[in-house]
C-alpha cells in the first residue's frame, strides 16, 4: 500500500468470467430449450418443416456435396490441430479449457443420442438425425472445443474456423447426414458446453499490465509513477498515479466488460423516454470516447473539467489519460458554498451554450478552485448534442444537489444568480424524484426539499407549466402488467368452456338501459361531491359536464390522475389559485375516500362481505377481520420507516384540507350535500352494476352488490393503468364469482357493468371537453 491511501496496482488477474458469455450461455441454453419444447408440443409441424428442406439424392451433385463434405471436415480437422497448436504455444490454460470443452461435448453429444433414441418419433427422427452415419455427436464436440478455446482475441482463427464448420454442416444437412432442427440444436448443445467451461474456469484477461501501460504513457509523453487502483469492475479499472506535473487518472476499458453497459442501458431505455436518455453509448469504449469528446467541449466553454491528456489504443484495451480537477468539493465550502453555487450554475449555462450535459450532477462533483472558479469532477456521463430536455434535468439535479447543501431558498437564489433569470417554466414541474441521480434522490428522500423548491419557484398565482413525460414504463406499471397477465392466464383456463356470445345474445335491453342511466348519476354525484368544499360558486350543470369531461382523460391516464387535473384546471378557470384549486380538490377526495370507506365498513357488517374476503360469512369473522386489520395498521405504524413515509404522504393532504372540512361540518347544508353527492355517485355505479347482474338473470343481496363494487372499485383507483383497466375487471369477476355468481354470468355482466360506465361515456365526455374548452372553462 502506498502512501496515497489506494490499493497498490499489481499485473491484472490472469483469468476473469466475462458477464458477455453467462449472457450468451443463458441465451443459448434458452435457444436449445425452446427448439426442444416445439419438437416435443408441435411434432407435426416439426416434421412437415423438416420435410420441406430438400436434401440430394441423385448422382452426380450428390457425389459432388460428398466430395465437398470430405473436404469440409479435414478442413475442420486442419482448424482444430491448429487451434490446439496455437493454444499450446501462447494460452495453454486455453487448450486445457478448449479439451476439457470438447470432452464435455462428446458426452452430451451422446446423451442426447440416448435420449433420442428412446423418446423415438420425431425426436429421434428430426433432433438427433437418422442413427446411420449421424453426425450430432462430432458436431456438438467440435463447436464446444471451438467455444471453450476462445477465439475471441485470436481472430486469424476465428473467421477459418467458423466457415470450415459452416461448410461441413451445410453438406450434411444436404445429404441427410443432419437435419436443419438437428444441426440447430448440435450447435447449441456445443455452444452450452463451451460457454459453460469458459464460466467456470475463466478466460485469460484482455487487460493489460502496469508496465505495458507505462510503456505507452511514456511514448505519448506521460511519464508516471508506481499506480494505484482507484476504482474496479468488470472491464473497467481506474488507475491514479503522478507525473512531473502532478496526479494523473487512467482509466482502462477492455472487452472482458462487454455487454453489461449494454443490459443497464437498455434497461434505461426501456423506462425512460428518448427525450431523457438521449442517445447513450451501449459500450464501455464508446463510454471512454464519449468522456474525451465531452472534456473538449468543456474546455471550448471555459468550464474547468479533468483535462484530456491522451486517449489511447493499448492492444484490445482503450486507455483515457486525465489530469484530475482539484478543489474543495460544494459539500465542504462552508461559507462559500452559496457563491460557489451560483458560479456552478452559470458553470453549466456555458456548457449547455455549447450543447453538452452533464448528466449526473451531484454535490461532490462541483468543485471550487483554489483561484475561485467552479468546475465539475468527472464527465462520465456527459451527452453531447443534448435536448431541451436533458438541460433541463442537469438544472434540476444541481438545484436540489445544491439546496441539500444551502438549502432551498439560497439554491433558487443561486439559481437565478447564476443567469437563469427567469427560470425555465418546466423546471419546478421537474422537481420529481425520478428525475434525480440515485444519489441525490437517496439524500432527499422523507424530506420536504422538492415541495420547499416548488414553492420557492412558483409565481406569485403559484402556476406551474405541464410536467413532462419523463418514464415510458414505470416499475408500478410492469408489476401490474405482470400480475394482470397472469390473472388473465387463469382466468382463460376457467373461461375456456363458457360461450360469452351466447350470454350476451340473451341480455335483456331494458336493463341495459338501467344500468346507463346508473351511469349517468355518478357525474351528478360526483359534481355535487366538489362544490361545497369550493369557496366560489359553481353552476351544477358546468361542473357535471368537467366531471364527464374526466371519463374522456381516463382513457390515457390512471384514473385518479385525470381527475384531478382536469378538475384543478376548472376551479383555476373559475377563479381560484393553484393553491386554493388544489386543497378544494384534495378535500373533495378526503371526503369521498372517507364516506366510502365508512359505507364499505356498514355494508361488510351487515351482510359479511368485508375488504379481507368476498364471501358470506357470520357478522361476528367479519369482526374478526376488521380487529385483524386494526392489528395490521398498528404494527405498520409501530415501524419507524413506515410510520415516517405515511407522515411524509399524509400530512400535507390533511394540512391542505383539514381547515375546509372543519368549515364544511360547521355547515350542515354543504356537509350534507356533499354527502349526499358521494352516496348518489356510489349509488349510481351500484345501481349499473345490479342492472347489468339482472341483464344476464343473475342477482345478488344489494349489501353484497354494494360491497363487491366498493371493493373493486378500491383496487381500480390504486392502479396504475388508464380508468383501472384490467384491474376493475378483475376485481368484479373474482367479487362476483366468490359471493355465488355463474362465472359466464359474471363476465358478461362485467362487461356490461364496464361498457356502460368506461367506453360509453368516453366519447360523450370528449364532446363535454371540446365544449368546456370552447368556452374558456377549461
Amino acid at each position: 500500500m502506498s502512501g496515497g491511501g489506494g490499493e497498490t496496482a499489481h499485473p491484472p488477474v490472469t483469468r476473469v468470467r466475462r458477464p458477455n458469455d453467462l449472457v450468451q450461455l443463458l441465451t443459448t441454453a434458452a435457444g436449445l430449450g425452446v427448439i426442444v419444447l416445439l419438437t416435443l408440443q408441435t411434432p407435426d409441424a416439426v416434421a412437415t418443416l423438416d420435410r420441406t428442406v430438400p436434401t440430394v439424392v441423385r448422382d452426380p451433385l450428390r457425389a459432388l456435396f460428398s466430395l465437398a463434405s470430405v473436404v469440409s471436415s479435414l478442413a475442420t480437422l486442419a482448424v482444430l490441430l491448429t487451434v490446439a497448436v496455437d493454444a499450446a504455444r501462447h494460452r495453454r490454460a486455453a487448450l486445457a479449457q478448449a479439451l476439457v470443452a470438447g470432452v464435455l461435448g462428446l458426452g452430451l453429444g451422446a446423451v442426447a443420442e440416448r435420449i433420442g433414441d428412446a423418446a423415438g418419433g420425431v425426436v429421434a427422427d428430426v433432433l438427433t438425425g437418422p442413427r446411420t452415419d449421424a453426425a450430432l455427436v462430432p458436431v456438438v464436440a467440435t463447436i464446444a472445443f471451438l467455444v471453450g478455446a476462445d477465439l475471441q482475441r485470436r481472430r486469424r482463427w476465428r473467421q477459418p474456423s467458423r466457415w470450415a464448420v459452416l461448410a461441413g454442416l451445410a453438406c450434411g444437412v444436404a445429404l441427410g447426414n443432419l437435419t436443419l432442427q438437428g444441426t440447430v440444436a448440435a450447435v447449441l448443445l456445443g455452444g452450452v458446453a463451451g460457454l459453460a467451461v469458459r464460466l467456470v474456469a475463466g478466460v485469460s484477461s484482455a487487460r493489460p499490465s502496469d508496465d505495458v501501460i507505462r510503456t505507452e504513457l511514456a511514448r505519448a509523453g506521460v511519464v508516471v509513477d508506481a499506480l494505484e487502483v482507484a476504482e474496479q469492475h468488470a472491464g473497467l479499472v481506474r488507475l491514479t498515479g503522478a507525473d512531473a506535473t502532478g496526479p494523473v487518472c487512467i482509466t482502462v476499458v477492455d472487452p472482458d466488460g462487454r455487454g453489461l453497459p449494454l443490459v443497464r442501458r437498455a434497461g434505461r431505455m426501456l423506462r425512460f423516454r428518448a427525450a431523457v436518455v438521449g442517445r447513450p453509448s451501449l459500450s464501455q469504449r464508446g463510454d471512454l470516447e464519449r468522456e474525451a469528446s465531452s472534456a473538449a467541449l468543456a474546455a471550448a466553454a471555459g468550464v474547468p473539467v479533468p483535462a484530456v491528456m491522451a486517449l489511447l489504443a493499448v492492444g484490445p484495451a482503450l486507455v483515457l489519460v486525465e489530469r484530475p480537477l482539484t478543489g474543495t468539493p460544494l459539500t465542504e465550502a462552508g461559507e462559500r458554498a452559496a457563491d460557489a453555487l451560483a458560479a456552478a450554475f452559470a458553470a453549466l449555462r456555458r456548457l449547455h451554450a455549447v450543447g453538452l450535459a452533464h448528466g449526473a450532477l451531484t454535490p461532490d462533483c462541483v468543485l471550487l478552485e483554489p483561484d475561485g472558479t467552479v468546475g465539475f469532477r468527472d464527465l462520465r456521463a456527459a451527452q453531447p448534442a443534448a435536448g431541451e430536455l436533458q438541460r433541463e434535468l442537469d438544472t434540476v439535479a444541481l438545484l436540489v444537489a445544491g439546496a441539500a447543501v444551502v438549502g432551498s431558498d439560497a439554491a433558487v437564489a443561486a439559481l437565478r444568480a447564476g443567469g437563469a433569470d427567469p427560470v425555465p417554466p418546466r423546471v419546478p414541474a421537474l422537481l420529481q424524484p425520478v428525475a434525480l441521480p440515485s444519489s441525490v434522490r437517496r439524500a432527499v428522500r422523507g424530506t420536504g426539499l422538492l415541495g420547499e423548491l416548488r414553492r420557492a419557484l412558483t409565481g406569485p398565482d403559484g402556476t406551474v407549466a405541464a410536467a413532462p413525460r419523463l418514464e415510458r414504463f414505470s416499475p408500478r406499471v410492469i408489476l401490474t402488467v405482470a400480475a394482470s397477465t397472469v390473472a388473465a392466464f387463469l382466468l382463460a383456463s376457467q373461461l375456456s368452456q363458457v360461450s360469452i356470445v351466447d350470454e350476451l345474445r340473451r341480455a335483456d335491453p331494458l336493463w341495459l338501459l338501467v344500468a346507463l342511466g346508473g351511469s349517468a348519476l355518478t357525474y351528478v354525484g360526483a359534481a355535487l361531491a366538489l362544490i361545497p368544499f369550493v369557496p366560489v360558486a359553481l353552476s351544477l350543470g358546468r361542473t357535471t359536464l368537467v366531471q364527464l369531461s374526466t371519463a374522456w382523460l381516463t382513457l390515457v391516464t390512471p384514473p385518479t390522475v385525470g381527475h384531478v387535473g382536469l378538475n384543478i384546471r376548472y376551479l383555476q378557470r373559475a377563479g381560484l389559485t393553484v393553491g386554493a384549486a388544489a386543497a378544494s380538490v384534495a378535500v373533495s377526495q378526503v371526503a369521498t375516500v372517507a364516506a366510502t370507506v365508512l359505507l364499505l365498513l356498514v355494508v361488510g357488517w351487515a351482510s359479511g362481505v368485508s375488504t379481507a374476503r368476498l364471501s358470506l360469512v357470520p357478522s361476528g369473522d367479519v369482526l374478526l377481520v376488521l380487529l385483524g386489520a386494526v392489528a395490521v395498521v398498528g404494527l405498520l405504524v409501530a415501524i419507524a420507516p413506515v410510520r415516517r413515509l405515511l407522515i411524509s404522504r399524509l400530512e400535507p393532504l390533511v394540512r391542505q384540507s383539514l381547515p375546509q372540512l372543519l368549515a364544511a361540518a360547521t355547515e350542515p347544508r354543504r356537509l350534507a350535500t356533499a354527502l349526499g353527492g358521494i352516496l348518489l355517485q356510489n349509488a349510481g355505479y351500484v345501481l349499473a352494476l345490479a342492472a347489468s347482474l339482472r341483464a344476464f338473470d343473475a342477482s345478488l343481496a344489494l349489501p353484497t352488490v354494494i360491497g363487491v363494487y366498493l371493493v373493486s372499485s378500491a383496487v381500480g383507483s390504486v392502479a396504475p393503468t388508464p380508468g383501472g383497466l384490467g384491474a376493475v375487471e378483475a376485481a368484479l369477476l373474482g367479487g362476483l364469482t366468490a359471493t355465488g355468481v355463474p362465472v359466464a354470468a359474471a363476465l358478461a355482466a362485467v362487461l356490461a357493468f364496464r361498457v356502460v360506465t368506461f367506453w360509453l361515456p368516453a366519447p360523450v365526455g370528449w364532446l363535454a371537453f371540446v365544449h368546456l374548452q370552447r368556452r374558456h372553462a377549461i
